[in-house]
């Protein structure tokens, strides 16, 4: 049994791997009936594989942010404005448009606060007939993937990371530093722990110009085809994914098509080499 596939073969959910390493699909149990057992095991399989999809869940707001409540405390992002009455509940409506980028930009959450989110939830209520994925990116597979020397020098490296993106910036901290490369705290696993460039300006101890070529390079590295997983919403999907492994970025190309999802997060651990 390949190394892939065997924390889904000893799972007791019904888990399917979507692509080579990254994304999987849990069905087969409603998400408010989930025991605790089945809940850590939704822990282990997201921290695996970076990314799990349920579908047809249709879940009310109360019930996704219970049940991302039920893996740390609920958090959101500091001076964004939620758009909904749902308590810690954020509305993301965004419309397709020709003069933005066909893509939002490889990120991990709210990277610039001292304990970042461990899980981010988007739960599917409106969605495109085509068009306005989201992608994600194993960064397991981006850290492994350097070689022996990169490695070596990331050792004890730490990035700066700024707040960018918010509504009232100046209800945002100041900046942190978090390592380059970070051991993820349930699977063991080390990572690659970059951010685009607006979010991750400086890397310590280096000029300003030897700190922009690594953090360049880096992303750049980070995004491999290979490692990705692209989902396409259907309405009532509900997916969670782990920003301490995981880059995703969603796809501006639906126009005016209406993309209304809701998004919860909970607070994570200090990041750590």
């Amino acid at each position: 049994m390949s190394a892939a596939l065997k924390l889904i073969e000893t799972t007791t959910l019904d888990a399917e791997l979507m692509t080579g390493r990254t994304g999987v699909r849990i069905t087969g149990v409603a998400i408010p009936e989930m025991t605790d057992e089945q809940v850590e095991e939704v822990r282990w399989l997201v921290g695996e594989y970076c990314v799990g999809v349920f579908p047809g869940q249709h879940l009310e707001p109360k019930q996704q942010r219970d049940f991302i409540a039920r893996f740390g405390k609920v958090t959101v992002t500091p001076g964004v404005n939620m758009r909904t009455e749902y308590d810690m509940v954020h509305k993301v409506a965004d419309r397709g448009d020709p003069d933005r980028p066909v893509s939002g930009g490889f990120h991990t959450d709210t990277c610039f606060v001292e304990k970042p989110p461990s899980f981010s939830s988007l739960n599917a209520i409106e969605v495109p007939r085509h068009g306005g994925d989201t992608m994600f990116c194993n960064q397991y597979m981006a850290y492994e993937s350097l070689s022996d020397v990169m490695k070596g020098w990331l050792t004890g490296l730490r990035l700066k990371h700024v707040v960018s993106g918010t509504d009232r910036p100046e209800e945002c901290p100041d900046p942190v530093w978090h390592p380059a490369v970070r051991t993820h705290p349930v699977t063991g696993r080390k990572a690659l722990y970059v951010t685009f460039a607006d979010r991750c300006i400086e890397a310590e101890g280096m000029t300003p110009a030897e700190g922009k070529n690594l953090i360049d390079f880096l992303y750049r590295h980070s995004l491999k085809d290979h490692a990705m997983y692209r989902h396409r919403w259907q309405v009532g999907d509900f997916a969670m994914w782990d920003n301490r492994c995981a880059l995703h970025a969603a796809v501006y190309d639906h126009g005016e098509q209406p993309r209304v999802l809701y998004r919860v997060m909970c607070e994570g651990e200090k990041p750590f080499e």
